[in-house]
This record gives C-alpha cells, structure tokens and sequence, in this order.
C-alpha cells in the first residue's frame, strides 16, 4: 500500500505572482514535494478562550512518531535519487531546497522540519462515529451529537486519514447527506 505520493508543480516552491514592471519574473524551475498518505500522528484542537471569534488552539504534532519520520527521510532520499536520473539531466541544473543533497537522519529530519507542511488537506477535527463511540462528534448521518438542526459536512467528519487527496471523499461525504437530508435513498449499484 503506498505511503508516500509525490507531487509535481511547474513552478518551483518559491514562486510568486509575475506582476511586470513591480516584480521580478522567477527562474524557471519545477518543484517535487514528497506527502505522507497515512499520517500516524495526531494532533488538536481546542478552544481557546469562551470568547466564540477567539482563534481556537491547534497542536499540528506533525512527525510525532519514528515510523512518519523514517517515511519522510526515506521519501526525501527517492526525490534526490530521481532527481539524478538521465531522463531528468536536461531539466535540472541546479537543486535549490535543499541547496545540496543532504543524506544523513539528522540532516534530512531538520529540512523536514523546516519545510513541512499540510498540503492543505488536514481532516477528522470532528470525526464521524458509531452511535456508542463518546469520542466521535458525529453519528453516521453526520449530525452534530447534542445540538439540533447541525451537521459537518467536510473533511473534518472523516474519521481516518485516506491515501490520497481528499476531495473526491469529500465529495462523497457531501452527496450523501444531501441524500440524507432530502429522503433520497442509495443509488442502486451499477451493473457493468
């Protein structure tokens, strides 16, 4: 099952708008970025403050385990090993982050560190449950245990990570509540 999945953008990380006349074009480049699929770690959110326009408390607690950083390490180390391959030798003419290949744990988990990030899919903050689950904050239809008249329905209702980007579940997860919500019941299976 993969754990990793690499992600290519024309630009490289540190582009910005191109606003001629008021910002200097960048260099070309390109950008490969190694995402962990299958997070270990954990992390909260809680409230701040009674005050309900507080921004809450968010503890990310990325790479709070042995094996995420060991998948990270060994991530970076296929990114710098296709990085040399022939097919890539007429792209590339200089690596820019890091400025040069590091190798060893210490090296790679100090770069992973500096420059981790979401990808901007982080998801379960409110994650969905069983009906004798006191940990999930929403029953399987998605509404919000003791309110009325609430439900979630985004990422944050997912209950574990997935391998992949999220928005086909979320997708997913959308069209079914609004299912729920009309009275439609499920489509009947297609027959190939």
């Amino acid at each position: 099952m993969p754990d990793i999945q690499l992600l290519f953008r024309a630009p490289p990380l540190v582009a910005h708008p191109y606003l001629p006349l008021f910002t200097p074009a960048f260099e070309d480049g390109f950008a490969c970025r190694a995402v962990l699929l299958r997070t270990e770690s954990l992390g909260r959110i809680s409230l701040a403050s009674e005050n309900s326009l507080a921004p809450p408390r968010i503890a990310q607690s990325f790479l709070a385990t042995e094996k995420n950083r060991r998948t990270l390490r060994d991530s970076v180390r296929m990114v710098q090993r296709l990085a040399r391959e022939p097919a890539f030798a007429s792209f590339i003419s200089a690596q820019l982050d890091p400025a040069s290949p590091v190798t060893s744990d210490a090296d790679l988990d100090a770069h992973i560190r500096a420059s981790t990030g979401t990808v901007r899919h982080p998801l379960g903050t409110c994650r969905m449950g069983a009906v004798d689950d006191e940990e999930a904050v929403v029953g399987p239809d998605l509404r919000v245990r003791g309110t009325r008249g609430l439900r979630v329905v985004d990422a944050s209702a997912m209950p574990n990570m997935i391998g992949g980007n999220n928005n086909a579940a979320v997708i997913m997860i959308a069209e079914h509540v609004s299912d729920l919500i009309s009275g439609r019941g499920p489509l009947q299976a297609a027959v190939i």
